[in-house]
């Protein structure tokens, strides 16, 4: 309508008028924009009719890209170490709820579930799949939804899959890392992030 309209450009307007104050990751007067439109979404009922960006991370093994994602969802959660593996996508759904305390993170689908254990969750959920899905590789194509809500996330999904490992010989590993990573790449409502090594950058500048 008209009205609502006008009311997100004035929301737009207000925001930009804010200083360049940073928090985290995204800029102060960006967030506040943000912020009120998701309020008039809220006011006319079309929540719905937000686009919620998406963006797949993609690298070989050991390439950041849990230090990556942390840096989105503001708290650890990295499990990588000996022996354990990412086995199947994780979808990490940031969600908006201005309801909740500054610093206060909460699990929607996994009740109960803390910041400061979700590592270790992770872990075990790897461990199992690598177990079950054996005749596949040890690998699944299923994603694990991860949603959490706090006063600082705007609604934002981040897939994380598992490494491509440079030089693989196990044929069944190898194939199975790269169904996944397949299926999100040829989706075009994902946006792609693929991380490097900076040894892997000099070698392609160099054409090696």
């Amino acid at each position: 309508s008209d009205t609502s309209n006008f009311e997100s450009t004035n929301a737009l307007n207000t925001a930009t008028t804010v200083g360049q104050q940073q928090d985290g990751i995204i800029d102060r007067s960006a967030f506040n924009a943000y912020t009120q439109l998701r309020q008039i979404a809220e006011k006319y009922r079309i929540e719905d009719k937000l686009e919620v960006p998406q963006l797949v991370i993609v690298g070989e093994t050991s390439t950041g890209k849990s230090m990556l994602v942390q840096n989105f969802l503001r708290f650890p959660c990295s499990f990588a170490q000996a022996n354990i593996a990412t086995r199947c996508p994780v979808a990490y759904r940031l969600r908006y709820n201005g309801v909740l305390k500054d610093g206060e993170i909460r699990f929607r689908e996994s009740e109960g579930l803390k910041p400061e254990n979700l590592a270790d969750h992770l872990k075990d959920l790897m461990k199992h799949i690598e177990v079950e899905y054996k005749a596949t590789g040890g690998f699944r194509i299923e994603p694990y939804v991860v949603e959490i809500e706090s006063n600082k996330y705007t609604d934002f999904e981040i897939i994380d899959i598992p490494g491509l490992v440079g030089g693989d010989h196990n044929k069944d590993h190898r194939e199975a890392v790269e169904k996944i990573a397949e299926r999100y790449v040829r989706d075009s409502k994902f946006e792609i992030v693929q991380l490097k090594e900076t040894t892997q950058l000099k070698h392609n500048s160099y054409g090696l």
